[in-house]
């Protein structure tokens, strides 16, 4: 198998994979996948709920707050 990634991206994996791996890029690559493949899993999971699965919008904004996801506001 062979991918093609910006260079940046390259130096992104080659350095996670010194600093965590001892330089096995593959071992980065799969920790990835197992994120995606979480991620997909909890999309279809939600996905079952319907539209009572989605958040409204300000149910969004207050979870990303207590998230730590965006900054809350100051007085």
């Amino acid at each position: 198998m062979s991918i093609s990634l910006p260079a940046e991206d390259a130096k992104i994996l080659k350095r996670r994979a010194k600093r965590v791996y001892g330089g096995n890029v593959s071992r980065v690559i799969g920790d990835a996948i197992r994120y995606i493949a979480y991620e997909e899993g909890r999309d279809a999971l939600i996905a079952t709920f319907g539209p009572k699965g989605r958040p409204t919008p300000q149910e969004a904004r207050r979870l990303d707050v207590e998230w730590g996801l965006s900054a809350k506001k100051s007085a």
